[in-house]
């Protein structure tokens, strides 16, 4: 029936007057080309990584039922245990197990497929293409098109695309959220539409073309575009690919910080972009500054704490007020807390972030953190950090990630399905207490973003800044 489905659509396709036929060379793909399917795992090799996944989650996580309802978990690893009739290979296992990966309602808790990045790498290497178009998944499960970039012609910004390879979006959509971790629905659609090219490729396999029917003015129209073979999670990036300044009118500084991890060769690197930006800030007499950090998951806190707290902070401040913490071997190596290995740990923080050493380059003005839907991790710390103490104005949107969060991933692979197990050690509370624990961060500007238009936030709150001097 399948078949007989899409042998329909591409005579539709081929009929319509408005088909886009790429003129890309060599993409001559009829067989979906698939991420390497793995060896063969035994159904009870499968059960027992069920097995350990219960036993795991209470033996190295510090408090599962602080993010998920732990019964609700449980039931569902019987579920799909009970589930198992056949072997399967390792992308089926991940498929199969990583259904789970929602209930877990934490964006570091996640049953991942092993290296799918660079199995993506070397698709695309080898003349493999990805799903071309970036999109927005909204309230509604919709998909909506931001950008075009990747794509020759026809489809357009904030077109509509109701189905894929004659596969409803709908369908599509709930088949990438049914599996994708995250603390809530909003967040996971933020990430699912961030992630949507791989995703689809790690479900669907990818053709080479694809067939996509889009709504625009109420029309219904049909294309058939050439795939990407532009990688959007590069293993390696340049650090002019991660962070940018600039200067706005009206004295105001603009910084974008996409991560604040880096490889070893970027640290140097990054720090000394940092001290440039500051003294190029005060040369020119900015008075207050827009922190971009709306694309950033997160990464160390060393990076924002030497990097930024100095140059816009007047006071040292807390960036957490209590810790829960699972005592690993890895959290025993970086500390601060000690205590018997497997024991949880929980107790006040009152480490200060330093902000002293480079008062001549601090700003006199007001630091305006931008965040959005991608914001998370370090900084969620970051952003709860400077607003607890007073140091910073929250501007931005909200996505959905709670405002005390977890960390300090453990990373370890099932015994028979070898698929990777992603757990938290560590639960930070925000400087301001408990209360709002569970609350995603609420900005004291709100304002809107457009994911197809990232300036025009940024824009919006420079002339609030102007205003409000």
């Amino acid at each position: 029936m399948k078949n007989i489905l899409l042998v329909y659509s591409i005579i539709i396709l081929s009929a319509c007057s408005n088909v886009q036929r790429p003129s890309g060379k060599g993409i001559t793909q009829t067989q979906a080309k698939h991420p390497p399917a793995g060896d063969l795992i035994e159904i009870e090799d499968l059960q027992k990584d069920l097995l350990d996944l219960s036993i795991r989650l209470n033996s190295i996580h510090p408090e599962p039922g602080f993010t998920m309802d732990l019964a609700e978990v449980e039931l569902q690893i019987d579920k799909l245990s009970i589930g198992i009739s056949t072997p399967m290979t390792q992308l089926e296992s991940w498929k199969y197990l990583s259904q789970l990966n929602p209930y877990f309602q934490d964006g570091h808790m996640m049953i991942a497929y092993p290296n799918a990045n660079k199995h993506m790498n070397t698709h695309i290497d080898n003349g493999g293409r990805i799903f071309p178009v970036k999109v927005q998944i909204d309230e509604s499960y919709r998909l909506h098109v931001t950008d075009t970039k990747n794509v020759e012609g026809g489809i357009k910004v904030g077109d509509e695309i109701v189905s894929i390879n004659g596969v409803a979006v709908s369908v599509v959509v709930k088949s990438i959220l049914s599996r994708m971790h995250g603390d809530t629905e909003e967040l996971r659609r933020a990430l699912a539409s961030d992630r949507f090219a791989k995703m689809y490729w790690m479900l669907y396999g990818d053709k080479g073309y694809y067939q996509i029917a889009v709504i625009n003015n109420n029309r219904k129209r049909f294309y058939s575009i050439i795939g990407s073979n532009k990688n959007g999670v590069a293993q390696t990036l340049e650090l002019g690919d991660i962070v940018k300044r600039k200067i706005l009118a009206n004295g105001i500084g603009y910084l974008r910080i996409d991560r604040f991890y880096y490889a070893p060769e970027h640290e140097t690197a990054f720090f000394q972009f940092m001290n440039e930006s500051w003294q190029e800030f005060h040369d020119a007499k900015v008075q207050d500054v827009i922190i971009d950090v709306r694309k950033n998951p997160g990464g160390t806190d060393h990076y924002w704490q030497q990097g930024i707290a100095p140059y816009v902070a007047n006071e040292p401040f807390l960036f957490s007020s209590k810790l829960k913490i699972r005592i690993t071997e890895r959290n025993l190596r970086l500390g601060p807390i000690k205590g018997d290995l497997g024991s949880i740990i929980e107790a006040p923080f009152d480490q200060l972030v330093p902000v002293d050493g480079h008062d001549d380059l601090r700003i006199t003005g007001t630091a305006y953190l931008l965040m959005g839907p991608l914001s998370y991790s370090s900084t969620i710390l970051f952003l709860t950090a400077f607003q607890d103490s007073n140091q910073a104005v929250i501007a931005g949107q909200s996505g959905g990630a709670r405002s005390c969060t977890t960390g300090r991933i453990d990373i370890s692979n099932f015994s028979g399905s070898k698929l990777e197990l992603v757990l938290p050690t560590l639960i930070f509370t925000r400087p301001s207490g408990k209360d709002l624990c569970h609350q995603p961060i609420k900005p004291d500007l709100f304002i809107a973003d457009d994911p197809s238009n990232p300036a025009v936030a940024v824009t919006k709150l420079a002339k609030l800044i102007v205003a409000k001097r």
